[in-house]
């Protein structure tokens, strides 16, 4: 799928706008032949690509707008010393100037059409809300990602460099040499944007891998920025460089979320085999949704086991983790110390030493170890916590790039995690 018109154009209309014009006054030979090869050239990129950063990455890396802008030099060059008498004279000047206005006011119309479209991002995403917060909460959000003022800054340097009294060549020449087109493409925005990306990853800290990433690719951004002339780095080294960090880490990371996995599933099934047992099981989920909950509960304390103890072994045997030492898996310790993990210590402690070796085919717990757990259930021993803490640094995260207070503005009042009355884990 092409390039949307709307994001092609303040690119290629001041390109187009030079071919035309040399178009009209005959102009032709060798360096017309350049110009205008390098014209198709983006053109046919601009048709066959649909990522934008992409399409301003193939330019940068074949060269096209040097080779344009330096075969359009040549072109006035050659008409100019081919022409004789001042009228023709001033006719190359006149020319010039009116090249040199169509650029300008190109980019005029681009920072017109950047609020225009970041207006319009703003009615999209406000239109699915109805009340007047939510629709504010839309805009904010709108407006703080698309940067659209640190967009239209280098489009402004770009206007103010193009009325500084240089011809038009040299604009040309001058904004490819300080870099001034590539900061109009918006790379520097991409920088805040790992930030933001970054400062999420760690406020949700699902696993170390997707932090990792973030962080790498940040030090690949300034790396690559540090050899950059122009202080940006190159669209597609920056896009092999971030691909290839998280390939390097996709093995790892597989490994863990799967091990991560298994071990809460187990834990899932275990506690729902303990729960089981208690008195009032049948009046709650799971069980309370059958059609007979006294049934289904007697089900789960028969067949429970078995699935319990097979998934036990292949944990085991695929990963070498043993389940009687899970306090001491990476995995499992990462999970405790960034507050996801759902049990409690001591509730969780009670499932490993007391319940699961009791866990087998055609055995039950005993009557003392049902009364431990209905007393743990009633009191509300079994909960984490600390659960509520990955909120709390998700919101600090969102509140950092939105605004204070803008998470409650955004989620509403945040969920009561209950009373929980078990300490907090201590590894």
């Amino acid at each position: 799928m092409a390039i949307d018109a709307m994001m092609l154009g303040p690119m290629l209309d001041p390109f187009r706008n030079m071919a035309k014009e040399c178009e009209a006054k005959g102009y032709s030979g060798e360096s017309y032949d350049e110009m205008m090869n390098a014209l198709a050239r983006m053109e046919e990129l601009g048709e066959e690509l649909s990522d934008f950063m992409e399409f301003s990455a193939k330019l940068s890396s074949e060269g096209l707008q040097l080779k344009f802008s330096t075969a359009y030099g040549n072109v006035l060059s050659e008409a100019a010393s081919g022409s004789s008498g001042s009228s023709e004279s001033s006719g190359n000047d006149y020319d010039d100037k009116a090249l040199l206005k169509q650029n300008i006011d190109s980019l005029r119309n681009a920072i017109e059409e950047l609020k225009r479209a970041e207006n319009a991002a703003v009615q999209e995403a406000t239109s699915h809300h109805k009340d007047a917060d939510s629709k504010a909460v839309a805009e904010n959000e709108v407006r703080t990602l698309a940067k659209t003022d640190q967009l239209i800054g280098p489009i402004e340097d770009l206007i103010a460099l193009g009325e500084s009294g240089i011809s038009f060549p040299e604009f040309l020449r001058i904004q490819i040499e300080k870099g001034l087109d590539k900061a109009m493409n918006g790379d520097a925005v991409i920088q805040e944007g790992i930030a933001y990306d970054l400062d999420f990853a760690k406020a949700s800290s699902i696993h170390p891998y997707d932090i990792q990433i973030r962080e790498e690719q940040m030090k690949a951004f300034e790396r690559l920025a540090a050899q950059s002339p122009f202080g940006l780095p190159n669209h597609l080294s920056m896009r092999l460089a971030f691909d290839a960090i998280v390939q390097s880490h996709v093995s790892a990371k597989n490994k863990w979320e799967t091990i991560d996995r298994a071990w809460n599933r187990i834990f899932s099934l275990l506690d729902t085999w303990v729960i089981a047992h208690t008195s009032f099981a049948p009046s709650i989920d799971p069980w309370a949704m059958s059609s007979n909950p006294q049934a289904a509960v007697q089900r789960d304390k028969e067949t429970l086991p078995g699935y319990i103890q097979e998934r036990i072994r292949l944990l085991q045997e695929n990963f070498g983790v043993s389940f009687s030492q899970i306090l001491q898996e990476e995995t499992f310790v990462w999970s405790v110390r960034h507050h996801h993990f759902s049990y409690s210590q001591v509730y969780t402690e009670f499932l490993i030493s007391k319940a699961l070796p009791l866990c087998k085919p055609e055995q039950l717990l005993s009557a003392e170890l049902v009364q431990e757990v209905e007393q743990m259930y009633n009191s509300n021993q079994m909960p984490n916590p600390e659960n509520y803490k990955v909120l709390d640094r998700q919101e600090a995260a969102y509140n950092k790039h939105f605004g204070e207070g803008q998470f409650v503005q955004k989620v509403g009042p945040k969920p009561s995690f209950g009373n929980r009355a078990a300490s907090p884990w201590t590894l």
